[in-house]
């Protein structure tokens, strides 16, 4: 059998579509595409690439906490946009929030699915080492 095990922050609204906010196995959490949204489940920031940065990453580190971990356990991430217009504001958030962290990182054009979304970020994790 194998050993997965999913999160749903109850802090979080109910996804709006069928999935998990996040599943365990194998020694990394694997983070559903996060976007900004508050905790009723409204958009935040229509078209502010880099606000909606700030709480995606927030978001981030909610589920990341529910599993003792942070923003430095994030080893690769995949960034949408829907245009690279919004790059800049984007890095600029990126890199208030991350510091000297680098995470490996891919970015990619897509439309989102809710509307006045601008930023969209899947990444992956490694589970902390408990003694």
């Amino acid at each position: 059998m194998t050993n997965i095990r999913t999160i749903n922050p109850s802090t979080f609204g109910p996804a709006l579509f069928p999935y998990s906010q996040a599943t365990v196995a194998g020694g990394f959490v694997y983070i559903a595409g996060q976007v900004a949204l508050d905790d009723d489940n409204n958009v935040v920031s229509p078209g502010d690439a880099y606000e909606q940065t700030k709480v995606t990453l927030d978001r981030i580190s909610r589920v990341l906490a529910e599993v003792d971990g942070t923003l430095e356990d994030i080893v690769t991430a995949t960034v949408f946009v829907p245009s690279l217009d919004h790059l800049p504001e984007f890095n600029r958030a990126w890199q208030e929030v991350f510091g000297d962290h680098r995470p490996a990182r891919a970015t990619v054009v897509a439309g989102l699915l809710i509307d006045g979304l601008v930023v969209e970020v899947q990444s992956t994790a490694v589970l902390r080492q408990t003694s």
